[in-house]
């Protein structure tokens, strides 16, 4: 779903650019410049995406292993699912018995 919506925004993006460069009121100039000011936004966005999308495919595979059973090897430090929660609103894991041990998903890797 998520998908389909960055897509129609992307879609309302590209036709509100096309409006304004199709404008009488606009010099050549002016035109290739925001045509390459939007043109440099897009490929922004698509490598901000491609970032996204790999991060969030290495979370959901250390999740995986986690969830598993698996030790994770996290900042030097071994995490399991016996000793540590995963609390998904911030991807971190935290220690249950409430030490105040908090590591990032993004420090871990399967073991």
């Amino acid at each position: 779903m998520a998908v389909f919506i960055r897509a129609f925004l992307a879609l309302i993006l590209a036709l509100m650019i096309v409006f304004v460069i199709s404008k009488k009121g606009f010099t050549p100039l002016k035109r290739a410049i925001i045509g390459f000011l939007a043109l440099l936004l897009i490929i922004a966005a698509v490598f901000y995406e491609i970032s996204y999308s790999k991060q969030n495919i290495q979370d959901r595979e250390i999740l995986g292993a986690f969830e598993q059973n698996k030790t994770l090897k996290c900042k030097g430090s071994e995490i399991t699912s016996s000793e540590f929660s995963y609390i998904g609103g911030t991807k971190v894991f935290a220690r249950k018995d409430g030490k105040g041990i908090i590591v990032s998903i993004k420090d871990c890797e399967v073991k």
